[in-house]
């Protein structure tokens, strides 16, 4: 009788044994599969932040504003002297410096996608706007000499340069124009790497203003532009929607 019940003791401690075994088991597949699925979401984060935040590195040229070549060097230093720069160099940036009614002044933004990356770009024209009387080309007084709303610099855009016009808004004494890359096309596309897109355009004119209304401290128009890694994104709408959310300070 005491043989049976040690047989008995025995079968039951290796039953908890190998329960024992088994809920290890269990216990480390739950805990490798929790690390595994860890180490995803960790390695899917930083994937995120690498095409969200991308690198992009682009350059806003003006060689007949300032004298500044796609790569960001310059021909002549950019804080040389009209007399230290050669006859050619006819710098918008000086020309400015004298401006009066219908003057054609030198400025050619154009943008060099200098990364390894393809991007979507928006450039922005921040133009200027005043409440003036006008001339024509004749000196014949617009809209009847009456004060209008009026930008002080005019440009024509250049044909081939892949820019369209996205929107026209207007605020503070500016009326701001965004265009976008789209290749010549329909839709907003990214900006290959290495592409150079020419000037937007080459030149701007201030407005024919009839004298004394304009002080020396008027603004110059403005040219800047945002870039944003495409890689990641299946639009250029939810490219720009996270380019602003990075934006918010």
């Amino acid at each position: 009788m005491e043989e049976v019940k040690t047989t008995e003791k025995k079968n039951l401690k290796k039953k908890w044994k190998n329960k024992i075994k088994l809920m290890t088991a269990v216990c480390l597949i739950a805990l490798l599969s929790l690390g595994g699925t860890l180490a995803y979401m960790t390695d899917y984060e930083l994937a995120k932040n690498k095409f969200t935040v991308g690198r992009v590195d682009f350059n806003l040229y003006e060689s007949k504003w300032d004298g500044e070549l796609p790569d960001g060097s310059y021909a002549t230093p950019p804080n040389a002297s009209p007399s230290d720069a050669s006859p050619s160099d006819a710098w918008g940036i000086w020309e400015a410096e004298d401006m009066y009614a219908g003057k054609v002044i030198p400025k050619n933004p154009a943008i060099k996608n200098n990364s390894k990356n393809d991007a979507y770009l928006r450039m922005t024209v921040k133009v200027p706007v005043a409440d003036v009387i006008t001339a024509d080309e004749y000196g014949i007084l617009e809209n009847d000499g009456e004060i209008t709303e009026t930008e002080l610099f005019t440009y024509e855009v250049n044909e081939g340069t892949g820019m369209k016009l996205m929107s026209v808004l207007s605020e503070d004494g500016y009326r701001i124009y965004e265009y976008g890359y789209t290749g010549d096309g329909e839709e907003e596309i990214p900006v290959p790497a290495g592409h150079d897109i020419p000037p937007l355009f080459d030149a701007v004119i201030f407005a024919n203003v009839i004298g004394g209304q304009i002080d020396e401290n008027t603004e110059f128009i403005d040219v800047d532009f945002k870039a944003i890694q495409s890689g990641g994104f299946d639009s250029p709408e939810e490219a720009w929607k996270a380019y602003e959310n990075q934006s918010v300070k």
